[in-house]
């Protein structure tokens, strides 16, 4: 009968084992060893799920840096969200300001000027394009202001060419980088992304100061 080893559990076979039941137990010792083992990389992990105490250790050493970093809470990791980035659906983000979450785009497009007001609640929806406004007439819009139509289209329009606004609305063009002219102000258009909490994301710190 099979015996385990007293820190990582791994199964140690008896000769009287089955030989189809050890190669089982030996490739789940592989898959635990490659679980305990400590990795090294230049910066935190941004996929992949991380168990709590996960340590990375640092291959870009250098004094003022740190040896390190440890997960201090399970979950998945992502990067952080970015401003005017095209994200597909699938991408996951976290906020730049740890919130306990992390999202998922469920509609594909560009990001905001503004990193929008991620939910909390289970599975709630944003979409990115925080500081929008409904666009209006005869209205004096700077650079980066964000509107979008009166009649939603799936876009938002980003001020490249600040000015003043026509007394009606223009006739919006509705396809990825296509400028569309409002008397004195020029806006580019860009597909709104959209994103869906998931659950819980990873959370890495440094250790081990370098003095």
């Amino acid at each position: 009968m099979s015996t385990f080893t007293q820190n990582l559990q791994l199964t140690m076979p008896e000769l009287t084992d089955e030989q189809h039941q050890t190669i089982l137990e030996l490739a789940d010792n592989f898959r635990i060893l490659d679980e305990a083992s400590e990795k090294a990389a230049d910066t935190i992990p941004v996929n992949g799920m991380y168990k709590k105490g996960h340590r990375i250790w640092n291959t870009d050493l250098k004094i003022g840096g740190y040896a390190g970093w440890i997960n201090l809470r399970f979950g998945e990791a992502a990067p952080a969200w970015q401003s005017f980035r095209r994200y597909r659906a699938g991408d996951l983000v976290v906020p730049a300001a740890d919130n306990g979450h992390y999202y998922k785009c469920i509609h594909p497009g560009t990001s905001g000027v503004h990193e929008p007001t991620f939910p909390t609640t289970a599975q709630g929806t944003v979409d990115d394009i925080k500081n929008s406004t409904t666009w209006a007439p005869a209205k004096n819009y700077v650079h980066y202001d964000i509107v979008v139509p009166k009649v939603p289209n799936g876009y938002f329009f980003v001020c490249t060419i600040a000015g003043l606004s026509f007394n009606f609305e223009p006739n919006w063009i509705a396809s990825e980088g296509a400028a569309t002219v409002d008397n004195n102000v020029t806006w580019i258009a860009y597909p709104i992304a959209t994103w869906e909490e998931q659950g819980t994301p990873c959370q890495f710190r440094p250790f081990g100061k370098i003095e």
